[in-house]
């Protein structure tokens, strides 16, 4: 008999303890916690989406998706989400059309006002600096230092017409 005294006294300690302040206090504090971790969750969701999405509408989607299915809404878009930034992506998009201007003339700039120009320019369209002199023979643009044109063989400290034209380097 005194065994199942014991056990009623067991079970009264039980629900002693389940009904005390200290549990209430404890399992109110985790359920804060877990909601101020959702809505943290929920928060860096936002502030992910809007540094790697272009589109509004899909960041709305992420974000709610992510408050709707607490923890796994975030876990999802974790796991689903672009691999970089927008800011990294249109940087690299600028070197490589800096690295194609490169390529195509475009990477001389103006002695003068220093605006972009070809290298096939005679002068600046921005400022009308003089870049280059035209060939006498064959109306390249050609560098001032040159002796030759390299198009046409032309000697170029002769002048335009007349014995230029007879007077190739190369005949």
């Amino acid at each position: 008999m005194q065994f199942i005294v014991l056990q009623t006294d067991v079970a009264n300690g039980a629900e002693s303890f389940f009904d005390s302040p200290w549990w209430n206090f404890t399992t109110l504090m985790t359920k804060a916690v877990l909601v101020a971790l959702w809505l943290a969750l929920v928060f860096w969701t936002y502030k992910d989406a809007k540094r790697r999405i272009s589109d509004p509408l899909m960041i709305g989607i992420a974000v709610a998706t992510s408050f709707i299915f607490p923890y796994l809404g975030t876990l999802f878009y974790a796991i689903l989400r672009p691999p970089e930034y927008l800011e990294d992506v249109q940087e690299r998009e600028l070197e490589i059309q800096a690295r194609q201007m490169e390529m195509g003339g475009l990477a001389s700039r103006c002695p003068a006002c220093q605006a972009p120009v070809r290298d096939d320019y005679l002068l600046c369209p921005n400022c009308r600096h003089a870049l280059k002199v035209a060939c006498g023979g064959c109306g390249k643009p050609l560098n001032p230092a040159w002796r030759a044109c390299p198009f046409c063989a032309t000697d170029v400290s002769a002048p335009a017409g007349g014995k230029a034209e007879e007077e190739k380097i190369f005949p």
